[in-house]
Formats: structure tokens, sequence, C-alpha cells
């Protein structure tokens, strides 16, 4: 008797739990809708991302901000421009912060273990201001996921790489390429 595995399902439902798990246990990825209101939606963001593993370039900066207590310090309004998140502990849960967030023009999502298909698609929340995004070694991410990036119409460069469980990348190459033809897309 031949069992089959599909070793992306079981990847992708481990990942789905440890999300729970980590969100019920620390609750770091939770939108605090509280905290929009008081200090706007960029700086919010900006909190969240920090205090799980990624960096920030805000509007006119040439630097990352890696640290979130000289973020808490900060006044004024900035805007994010840039994120950088490598071996990030971000996950599909906070992706609404980024919702109000007007001009982040450019996303890394580099070795992100939580990284998943929701994730994809909750980058639509970016979609008028997303031109250049990289996806790499984030795992859990499949075809399915990536098909959600076509509503990322103002793409011009995307960078997509390490991800183990596509089962059909050519298509995913030639629907990507049909879909957002203003888009430089790099895909191994």
């Amino acid at each position: 008797m031949l069992i089959t595995i599909n070793v992306s399902l079981i990847f992708e439902l481990f990942t789905y739990f440890v999300i729970h798990i980590l969100q019920t246990e620390f609750c770091t990825s939770s939108v605090d809708k509280k905290r929009i209101e008081e200090v706007g939606p960029d700086q919010a963001c900006a909190e969240w991302l920090l205090r799980n593993g990624a960096y920030v370039k805000w509007k006119n900066s040439s630097e990352y901000l890696k640290d979130y207590n000289i973020l808490i310090k900060q006044t004024g309004t900035n805007y994010i421009q840039s994120i950088e998140a490598e071996n990030a502990g971000i996950t599909y849960v906070g992706f609404p912060y980024f919702d109000g967030c007007k001009y982040i023009e450019e996303v890394k999502l580099i070795r992100c273990p939580y990284i998943c298909n929701r994730a994809m698609s909750s980058l639509s929340y970016l979609k008028e201001s997303l031109t250049h995004l990289e996806v790499i070694e984030c795992a859990s991410v499949t075809d399915e996921g990536l098909y959600k990036l076509k509503k990322l119409q103002k793409l011009k460069i995307l960078k997509l790489e390490g991800m183990p469980y596509l089962k059909n990348p050519n298509d995913v190459r030639k629907q990507l390429m049909e879909s957002l033809p203003n888009a430089k897309i790099e895909l191994k």
C-alpha cells in the first residue's frame, strides 16, 4: 500500500497552527486599532514591524530604523516608504496595519518563517503604492499565494526566490507576467 503525503499542505497547516499559537501566547501580531487612532497608521505599523523584528525606512530618510526605543520617542509625522523584514516574526494577522499607509513603495520579505499565502493576499492593502516586492525563502508561500500578487498593479519589480513548494513555477511566472505587464519579474 502506497501512501502519498502532501508536504506542502502539511507545512501550511503546521505554519497556520504555529502562527495562531504565537499570536495567542504573545499577541504581537494582533492589530491595535486604538493605537492606530492615537498615533496614525504609519507610526502604529512601524511599531508593529519593529516589535516583530522588521525594519522601516521613513519617506525622505536614507537609513532603516531598527531600534524600537528610538521609534517610540520620535515626534512629528513620518510616513513609511520601505520595509525590510529578514528573519522577522511578522504574520498576515498584522497586515491590516498596512491599511492607511499610503507611501509604502518597497517591501522585502526574506526568510520570514510565518509568511504564508494569506500574507500574499493581504499585501493588497498596499496596491496603490507598492512598486517593489521581494519574497525570498519564505517556504510557506506556494503557487496559490503568488497568484494573489496579480492585484499589485503598480509593481515595477517583483523578485521571488527559494519557494520549495511551488508546484508550477512556469504557470506562476506566465500568469504574473500577463497580469503585471509593467513589472520586471524574477522567479527562481
